[in-house]
């Protein structure tokens, strides 16, 4: 298992991940809603931000897909979302699946650092 950081899962810390989700994510929206092709590349820059939060608040320094159910900050079902969002970047599901994923491992980290307090 890859366990936890807490020091660098501090709020400061993925804040600015976050941040910069909830930028890419509103471009994201957008172009759903505009039917873009630009969707496919603004949803890779999504899932390489959640490939570095994994990486921030875990002791790992590399984040492989065959590797991903090993954290443990990642939610219930997170390696199977993970696969269907990677596979099928251009569906407006996976995008709502990138999302919740985001959202769900946001709410782990914080149990997770009052836990390994």
């Amino acid at each position: 298992m890859i366990r936890f950081n807490t020091i660098n899962a501090q709020k400061e810390k993925i804040d600015v991940i976050l941040n910069e989700w909830n930028e890419i994510k509103s471009c994201i929206q957008v172009s759903f809603n505009q039917r873009n092709k630009e969707v496919y590349k603004e949803m890779q820059d999504g899932i390489s931000l959640y490939q570095k939060l994994l990486r921030q608040v875990s002791e790992a320094s590399n984040c492989q897909d065959q590797i991903l159910e090993d954290f443990e900050v990642l939610p219930l079902n997170g390696n199977d979302r993970y696969q269907f969002i990677t596979n099928n970047p251009s569906l407006y599901v996976a995008f709502r699946q990138l999302d919740e994923l985001f959202e769900e491992t946001k709410k782990k980290i914080a149990r997770l650092r009052i836990t390994n307090q």
